[in-house]
C-alpha cells in the first residue's frame, strides 16, 4: 500500500497543498536606463512605449524525474511588461529595453494552460504552493524583483532580421538569437516570437521533491508578444 500511495505523497510535497495565497513583500523597483529614448524622442525619432494591454510573456515549465507522471506541467504568464523601443533609420541603432516585474507572474490560469494544451485542472491550493515555491525558492523575487531584457536587430528590417536578446534574471545574464515576427508602423510596433531557455542559464535550481524523484524540468519554453505605441516628441 505504501508504494501505491508514494506518488500522491510526492505530489503533495511538490505543490505544498493547503498553503495560503502568496503575498509578495514590497521589493525595490529596478529601472532600465531610458536616457537614450528621451534623447531620441526629443530629436523627433520614432520612439515607442510598450502597451501592457497588448503585451504578454507566456511560459511553459515541464516536469521530470521518476515520478513525473504524478505531477503536472505549469503555465506561467505576465501581462505586466514595461519598456521602450527605438526604431532608427540605421538599423544598428535600433533597440528595445524591457522590464518584467516578477511578482506579477500568474501561475496556471486556465486560459494560459489552454494556450499550451494543458487541460488538466489545477487546484487553488496547488497553484498557491507552486507560486510560493517559484517566487521564494527559485526566483527569490524579494531580492531580485525584475527580469530585464534588451533586444537589438541582427540586420535591416527589410531582411526580416532575428533579434539578439539578452535576458537578466537574478543578476545573471544570458544571450539568445531569436527569430521573430516584427511589424513596424508609424504609430505602432508589433513583435512576437518564442525561445527556449534552461534553468542553468541563470544558475537556477529547479524545484524538486521526494529526493528529486519529482522535479521541475530544466527546460523552459517562452512565447512573447509585445505591442508598442508611438511616444510623442518631448517639448
Amino acid at each position: 500500500m505504501s508504494l501505491r500511495f508514494s506518488p500522491l505523497l510526492a505530489t503533495l510535497a511538490l505543490v505544498a497543498c493547503a498553503q495560503p495565497p502568496y503575498v509578495p513583500d514590497e521589493a525595490p523597483v529596478v529601472e532600465y536606463d531610458d536616457g537614450a529614448y528621451l534623447a531620441a524622442a526629443a530629436a523627433g525619432l520614432p520612439v515607442y512605449r510598450i502597451d501592457p494591454a497588448g503585451s504578454a510573456v507566456y511560459i511553459r515549465v515541464g516536469r521530470a524525474g521518476a515520478l513525473k507522471s504524478a505531477g503536472h506541467d505549469h503555465a506561467i504568464a505576465s501581462t505586466v511588461v514595461e519598456g521602450m523601443l527605438l526604431i532608427a533609420e540605421e538599423w544598428t541603432e535600433s533597440r528595445a529595453d524591457l522590464r518584467i516585474p516578477l511578482v506579477h507572474l500568474v501561475v496556471d490560469d486556465p486560459a494560459n494552460r489552454a494556450r499550451f494544451g494543458l487541460d488538466e485542472k489545477v487546484s487553488e491550493s496547488a497553484i498557491n504552493g507552486t507560486t510560493r515555491n517559484m517566487q521564494e525558492k527559485v526566483l527569490e523575487s524579494a531580492t531580485y524583483p525584475s527580469a530585464i531584457a534588451t533586444a537589438r536587430l541582427t540586420g535591416p528590417l527589410s531582411a526580416n532580421p532575428d533579434l539578439a536578446i539578452t535576458l537578466t534574471l537574478r543578476d545573471v545574464t544570458a544571450e539568445y538569437t531569436v527569430p521573430c515576427e516584427l511589424q513596424v508602423g508609424p504609430e505602432e510596433v508589433w513583435v512576437s516570437g518564442a525561445l527556449t531557455v534552461q534553468h542553468e542559464d541563470f544558475g537556477l535550481e529547479p524545484f524538486s521533491a521526494a529526493g528529486g524523484l519529482l522535479r521541475v524540468a530544466d527546460q523552459i519554453d517562452l512565447e512573447f508578444e509585445f505591442r508598442a505605441r508611438r511616444w510623442g516628441t518631448l517639448n
